[in-house]
This record gives C-alpha cells, sequence and structure tokens, in this order.
C-alpha cells in the first residue's frame, strides 16, 4: 500500500477552508451534512468510488443525508485524521488502520492482516462471519470514534525486476517497503528492506537501487508506470491492507436510525462495487503487462506458508505489546481455523 508520504506527494488538492458539520438532531429526515476525508486522490478509483456512494446516498435520502468527499491531504495528513475528527473539523475518514499504527499496535493488526489469508474475499468473511466489525468498533471506540463499516481493498502484487519465486529468494532482495508490519516480516525473511518516497520509486528500480517494491494490485501498479521497469509481477499474498469508513460519535449520534441503515448499506454497495471494479481492472492491467513482457509469478500454497508463518511470527510479538491487539490477533487465529487455514 502506499505510504501517507506517497499519497501527499501525488499532487492532491489544495487544503480546504474548514468548516463546523451541520448535524442536526435525530428525526427520521433531520439535515446531515458530513465532512469526510478520504486516502487517496481524488483521481483515484476509490475515491471516484466514495463520491459515487455519497451521490448516491444524497439522491436516496432525498438530500436530508450529504456526505463532503474530501481527498487525501485536503485537510489533514492520512495519519491525523483521528485528530482531526477528535476537533471537529471532520466528521469522519475513509482510511486505513495501518495509517494509525504509531497510536496503538491494535491498528498495526488490524490494518493489514499481510500472509495471514489466502485471498482478500476469505479475509473480508472476518469482518461479517466473524468478530472483525466487532473489533473495529472497539478499536475506535477508543478514539470516541464509530466504526461504521469495511471497504474493499486489494491483495497487492510486488512489482520487481527479479524472479521472485518463493521466500527464499527474499534473502538479500532490496526492496522498498514503508515502515510497518509488512516490512519487518519482509526483514524476518532476511531481505534489505529501504524505505523511499513514492517519487522515488521508479528510478530507484530503473537504477538497480532497489530490486522490487510494495505498493499496490496490478491496475494501480501498472497505472503508475512501474512495469515499464519492473518486468515481474509478484502474487505473494504478502499484503492484504484493511480500509473502512469511520465517524465521530457525535456525528454517528447525530444520525437517525434511517440514515445510518442508508449509510451502512451504501458502504458495503460502495465496497461491493468496488471489488468488482477493482478485480476488472487487475484483470485487464494483467493482460496488458502480460503483453508488454511482464512475467506474473503465483506464489505457491507452500511459499506462502512460509509467509504465513513469518507473519504469525510478527503479529504474536505485536499481540505481546497491547490487550486488544492480542484479541485481534486471537480472533483472525479462531476464523483461519473455522475456514481451514
Amino acid at each position: 500500500m502506499p505510504s501517507r508520504r506517497d499519497i501527499l506527494k501525488a499532487g492532491l488538492v489544495v487544503p480546504i477552508a474548514l468548516a463546523a458539520p451541520a448535524i442536526l438532531a435525530r428525526p427520521a429526515r433531520a439535515q446531515a451534512a458530513l465532512r469526510i476525508q478520504g486516502f487517496l486522490a481524488a483521481a483515484s478509483p476509490t475515491h471516484r468510488a466514495f463520491e459515487a456512494m455519497a451521490a448516491r446516498l444524497a439522491e436516496r435520502s432525498g438530500g436530508a443525508l450529504t456526505i463532503q468527499t474530501l481527498p487525501a491531504g485536503s485537510v489533514v495528513g492520512p495519519a491525523e485524521t483521528i485528530d482531526a475528527v477528535g476537533a471537529g473539523i471532520l466528521d469522519g475518514h475513509y482510511s486505513s488502520s495501518s495509517f494509525f499504527a504509531a497510536r496503538n499496535p491494535a491498528f498495526i493488526v488490524y490494518g493489514d492482516t499481510g500472509a495471514s489469508y489466502d485471498d482478500v474475499a476469505t479475509r473480508d468473511r472476518w469482518y461479517s462471519e466473524g468478530d472483525g466489525e466487532a473489533l473495529g468498533r472497539e478499536l475506535y471506540d477508543g478514539y470516541d470514534m464509530h466504526y461504521v463499516a469495511n471497504v474493499f481493498w486489494p491483495s497487492e502484487h510486488i512489482p520487481a525486476t527479479k524472479a521472485l519465486n518463493g521466500v527464499a529468494d527474499l534473502q538479500n532482495l532490496k526492496i522498498r517497503v514503508p515502515p510497518g508490519m509488512i516490512s519487518e516480516i519482509f526483514g524476518m525473511a532476511g531481505a534489505a528492506v529501504v524505505n523511499l518516497p513514492g517519487g522515488e520509486v521508479f528510478n530507484a528500480l530503473q537504477s538497480g537501487v532497489i530490486d522490487a517494491t510494495d505498493w499496490a494490485s496490478p491496475g494501480q501498479n501498472e497505472e503508475v508506470g512501474l512495469y515499464r521497469v519492473a518486468k515481474f509481477s509478484v502474487n505473494a499474498a504478502h499484503s492484504m491492507p484493511a480500509t473502512e469508513i469511520a465517524l465521530s460519535k457525535r456525528a454517528w449520534d447525530g444520525l437517525s436510525d434511517e440514515h445510518r441503515a442508508m449509510l451502512e448499506e451504501e458502504i458495503r454497495a460502495m465496497s461491493a462495487g468496488l471489488r468488482e471494479q477493482v478485480s476488472a481492472d487487475d484483470a485487464a492491467a494483467i493482460e496488458k503487462i502480460r503483453g508488454e513482457g511482464v512475467t506474473i509469478i503465483e506464489w505457491p500454497a507452500e511459499e506462502v506458508a512460509k509467509l504465513r508463518g513469518l507473519t504469525s511470527r510478527k503479529q504474536d510479538e505485536i499481540a505481546g505489546r497491547d490487550p486488544l491487539a492480542a484479541k485481534i490477533v486471537a480472533s483472525h487465529r479462531a476464523f483461519q481455523e473455522k475456514v481451514g487455514i
């Protein structure tokens, strides 16, 4: 996943004047206008889906429930949205828990499940069939926020200049990974982890400063041009970030039951739409880059299992730092057992 520095270097919008949210009382048709900041640029598929969701919500509510969808960096940086929500500058955020890892270790294990699952579809069942949603609410409760629902984010591929067929090939690999759990897991595998700003990644791959980079899914990797120099796209199931929409409790409590239900339903519809769109974009990108000489490498189950073992060791270490982090890790382990992983 792009780091917060990558996001802020992507040419985002000029800061918007701050205005207090206009949230009224609880009757079913009370007016509610929410200011929610996202974590990607205005032109990104995810932010466009966010805008479309807000438009549907406004139409469905007859204009009684509206969202001002602010791109990343409009008001504050991605790691500061919790503070802006607490100060009443924002009513909520569409973000990833990974951005808040410095606040609580629980955000680390909630924000990216690494190689814990075979695919995102299985992991996302944890929210509805397991404790994922409830634990998200418990996590955000400590920051006077209400976790509304998770939003789809795809499994990521590694653009590389050399073939990476398994964990052994990570030894001494020069790979750019933003600081966090995934970078530490690669370090455990023997990789030489490098932290570079997103704007330097292309040149670093081209010059050989790095051999590979953690970035995003094939469609997004192709869009930013990484496969022009990285002729291998490696699906190691190494990173499965989580994204979600959360509101201040003040904003959530100010919504009518009808508006709460509408918001939850529209976020879930947005997530389903993103799953379909991103999957189509990734399939198209894979076909395109194959035609341009890029080799797609799918790690076999036994290699993913090795990376999963490293992920579990790192999760156990993080779980020892905080009771809620331990609770989240235990919940994932129970769900993995339930689905046969």
